[in-house]
């Protein structure tokens, strides 16, 4: 019998594929994935010359931030730097990336092609076939190693212990924050939450940890004394300090000043847990270089500003109770107020926690259908609002909830409740 043809899609056939992945959801576990890499000769969880070192990132909130610090002192300190972002907001390929530059599209739809043929030897057997997610995350380790990467900045998709990212043999890891989100799959209590995201450290290897409530912290210092890691948490080995020019934080091997360019006092802990990660993982070749990445650090969707319609747009991916407690503060210390909201969510989430966060701050909403397969009614959602006494108006088109919000009163319109819808938002108002 003849091999099966091999796969050579467009960059836009290599999209729609992995689009057409997506209603297999995630699938946690490891096997599937350490199998798939070996077929595909990646080996990413292997010793060799070939290897980069890695900076894990877990974490419910400030992953994707405390990424793109990492991805930055990094590149200041000229290491041949890869990045790994979930999810991306505008752009596929905003997930594989080598210094700040997005894997090319020729290159997501070579690599796509190799992986996906090599997937499709998967189907069949125990192993069953390959999700979005696993064949995202295999095309940054085989860019990664196309690009001969020193070092990566790589991000945890859901959890940490079953991840497809967690494959690899770190050279430090981060565990950011933990929080109520996705707890149909990772647990009902923090204590379940931070046990599967802390499944990232490493025996022996260490790991930086940020403040986060008793419950998590013991979970976490359980998995930390199971695996004998040596660790650093903030507050403890690492002391910030905020100032109105930035944060000085220091370690226990020495002091930086850093002027984090993600806006709110939430970015000085992330960028502090960034420079102790690098320091700990044996990354640190310049502490005042890598200082100076952090000003240049950029991560779109995380109270991202633009100017559009005549109205100043605020988008944030935040879509669960922790981080719309920190959207709320990064209002605050922006001055803002009396803003209109034009928000969606997927399902799976919990709306009411999230939004009363924000309610102070708010004077009218627009909620929106998102172009999701999970997306939630835009009519289930109203009632948050109107037993508020909000005006509230429901959309079942991204284009029709803009028009409406840019017709509004309000000078600033916030954009959030998931990353999806803000994708969705911020490709249209380019184009408006």
């Amino acid at each position: 019998m003849a091999a099966p043809t091999p796969f050579s899609f467009s960059f836009q056939e290599a999209v729609d594929f992995l689009s057409g992945l997506a209603p297999r959801g995630w699938r946690l576990g490891l096997d599937r994935m350490e199998e798939f890499v070996r077929l595909a000769g990646l080996q990413p969880f292997t010793k060799g010359p070939e290897k980069p070192s890695y900076v894990h990132v877990a974490g419910t909130n400030g992953k994707g931030s405390t990424t793109a610090f990492l991805q930055a002192m990094l590149i200041a300190q000229g290491y041949r730097t890869g990045s790994y972002f979930s999810p991306f907001v505008y752009d596929p390929r905003e997930r594989v990336q080598v210094g700040y530059e997005l894997i090319p599209r020729e290159d997501f739809a070579r690599g796509i092609s190799e992986l996906a043929t090599i997937a499709r030897k998967l189907e069949g057997t125990e192993f069953e076939g390959i999700t979005e997610f696993e064949l995202k995350t295999a095309l940054g380790f085989w860019f990664w190693q196309q690009q001969q990467c020193e070092a990566v900045a790589l991000e945890v998709g859901l959890g940490g212990r079953l991840d497809a990212t967690n494959v690899i043999e770190p050279a430090a890891s981060v565990i950011v924050s933990i929080g109520w989100d996705h707890m149909l799959i990772l647990g009902n209590s923090l204590e379940e939450i931070a046990w599967e995201k802390a499944g990232v450290i490493k025996p022996g290897k260490p790991v930086v940890v940020g403040r986060m409530a008793p419950a998590a912290a013991g979970a976490i210092q359980r998995r930390i004394e199971e695996v004998g890691a040596e660790a650093w948490w903030i507050d403890r080995e690492i002391a910030i300090e905020s100032r109105k020019d930035g944060v000085r934080v220091s370690t226990p091997g020495g002091t930086a000043t850093l002027h984090p360019s993600l806006f709110g006092e939430i970015q000085h802990h992330n960028s502090a847990l960034a420079i102790a990660a690098l320091e700990m993982g044996g990354l640190l070749r310049d502490r005042e270089v890598a200082a100076t990445g952090a000003a240049l650090a950029r991560i779109p969707g995380r109270f991202q500003r633009i100017e559009a319609l005549g109205k100043t747009w605020i988008l944030d991916g935040a879509h669960n109770v922790d981080a719309g407690q920190i959207l709320a503060k990064q209002l605050e210390e922006a001055e803002l107020s009396n803003v209109a909201l034009l928000t969606g969510m997927l399902q799976g989430h919990d709306p009411e926690p999230f939004y009363e966060n924000l309610f102070p701050f708010v004077e009218e909403v627009y909620v929106s259908r998102i172009d999701f397969h999970r997306t939630m009614a835009p009519n289930d959602l109203l009632p948050l609002f109107t037993d508020r006494k909000l005006p509230a108006h429901s959309f079942e088109e991204a284009a029709t909830a803009i028009a409406a919000a840019a017709g509004s009163e309000a000078r600033v319109i916030l954009v959030t409740g998931s990353f999806y819808l803000v994708g969705e938002i911020m490709r249209q108002l380019l184009q408006a």
